[in-house]
């Protein structure tokens, strides 16, 4: 599953001009390391959506005790969709 999750984020920032100090891993973070918006998160879980062609109920990843969480690692991503794939 990490491997589908780094390959579309990698789509969706190819033209966005970052300067990465590494390589995109699990270890990644999207807002602190890939400086990812809101707006880029949905993105993001849309594209996945799309990929697996089901809803994935990303509101259980990005909302903890009614707030949204305030940065996501890959492999976070990776492990709620294994758990819902």
């Amino acid at each position: 599953m990490l491997d589908i999750v780094i390959e579309i984020v990698e789509d969706l920032i190819q033209d966005w001009g970052l300067d990465l100090e590494e390589s995109i891993s699990g270890d990644t973070q999207l807002v602190d390391n890939l400086e990812f918006a809101s707006v880029d998160i949905i993105q993001l879980c849309v594209a996945l959506e799309e990929h697996f062609d089901k809803k994935l109920d990303f509101q259980d990843l990005l909302m903890d005790d009614g707030s949204y969480v305030s940065d996501l690692s890959l492999s976070q991503f990776a492990e709620h969709l294994t758990k819902k794939v």
